[in-house]
C-alpha cells in the first residue's frame, strides 16, 4: 500500500512539474501587447509636439496696446504776445541790458515739447480698428539773471513758465492697403512690409499755463512778484497720416504726422504735431 501511495505521489509530482512547464509560456504570452503599448506610447510625443507647434504658429489676437510720444508745434501766438508786452517790453525799459526770456516758443522751435500717451485698441475688420488712450506732459522753463548795478545794487530776476497738458481721446485707424506683415527677416524685411496708415482722432484736453515773475534786491527782498495761471478745458480733432513698420508678428513701429484743431484758444493751441509709437498685439 505504501509503495502504491509513493508511486501515486511520484506520478502526481511528475504531472505537476509537466503542468508547470506547460503553463509557463502561456503566462509569458501577454508580454507582446506590452511591446505594442510601448510602441504606441513612443508614437504619442510627436503628436503632442505637433500640437504645440500649431499653437506657437497661431496668429496674434485682435487687441493691441501702444505707447506713444508726441511732439507739438502749437502756434502760441496769444501767450507769446502777452509775454513780449508784459515782460520783455516792460523790463527792457527798466533795465537796458534786459535779455529776452526763453519761452515755450523757443522750446517748440527746438523740438522740445513732448508728451506721453498709453492706449489700447481692437480690430474692426481687415482695414479698420478703433483705439482709446490717455496721457499728458508737463514742463517748466526757468529764466534767471542779474541786472541793476552789481555789486552795489543788484537786482535778481526769476521768470518761470510752466505748461501742463492732460489728454484723453479716441481714434479710428484705417489701413488703405491692409495691415503690414513682415515676411522677410532683418531691417530690409521690415521696410518691405511697411504700409500706410491714417487716423481720425478726437478728444478732450485740460491745458494749464502759468507764469511767475520775481524781482529781488538785497535791501527790499522781493521788490516785485506776480503770478498768473490760466486753465482751459478744450475739445479737439486731429486727422493724421503716416506709416506702420512691422518689427515682428506681434510688434510694429508707427510714425504719423497731423494737425490739431481746438474748439477754443486756436491762436495758442492749434498746430502741427508728430507722433511715434510702439504697438504690440495680444
Amino acid at each position: 500500500m505504501t509503495r502504491v501511495f509513493l508511486l501515486c505521489l511520484a506520478l502526481a509530482a511528475c504531472a505537476a512539474a509537466r503542468a508547470a512547464d506547460t503553463e509557463a509560456p502561456e503566462e509569458a504570452a501577454p508580454a507582446a501587447p506590452a511591446v505594442e503599448t510601448a510602441a504606441v506610447e513612443a508614437e504619442a510625443p510627436p503628436a503632442a509636439g505637433a500640437e504645440e507647434d500649431e499653437a506657437d504658429e497661431e496668429e496674434p489676437g485682435d487687441w493691441f496696446w501702444f505707447v506713444t510720444t508726441s511732439n507739438y508745434h502749437n502756434k502760441l501766438k496769444t501767450s507769446e504776445s502777452r509775454i513780449d508786452r508784459q515782460i520783455n517790453g516792460l523790463f527792457s525799459l527798466l533795465f537796458p541790458r534786459w535779455r529776452r526770456v526763453t519761452t515755450f516758443q523757443d522750446w517748440r522751435d527746438d523740438w522740445m515739447i513732448w508728451d506721453l500717451t498709453l492706449g489700447v485698441g481692437r480690430d474692426i475688420n481687415e482695414s479698420l480698428a478703433w483705439t482709446v488712450y490717455a496721457g499728458g506732459g508737463q514742463g517748466t522753463i526757468r529764466n534767471r539773471d542779474t541786472y541793476g548795478l552789481p555789486p552795489l545794487f543788484p537786482v535778481s530776476s526769476k521768470v518761470y513758465f510752466t505748461r501742463q497738458s492732460i489728454n484723453a481721446g479716441a481714434s479710428i485707424r484705417w489701413w488703405p492697403w491692409g495691415r503690414p506683415e513682415k515676411t522677410e527677416k532683418g531691417i530690409l524685411g521690415a521696410l518691405k512690409g511697411t504700409k500706410p496708415v491714417t487716423e481720425m482722432n478726437a478728444g478732450y484736453s485740460r491745458q494749464l499755463s502759468e507764469a511767475e515773475v520775481r524781482m529781488w534786491t538785497p535791501l527790499t527782498g522781493d521788490a516785485f512778484r506776480i503770478r498768473q495761471k490760466d486753465i482751459f478745458h478744450l475739445f479737439w480733432a486731429s486727422p493724421r497720416a503716416g506709416v506702420e513698420i512691422p518689427l515682428s508678428d506681434t510688434f510694429t513701429f508707427n510714425a504719423l504726422g497731423g494737425y490739431l484743431f481746438f474748439h477754443d484758444q486756436q491762436d495758442d493751441f492749434n498746430g502741427w504735431m508728430l507722433e511715434t509709437f510702439l504697438c504690440g498685439r495680444f
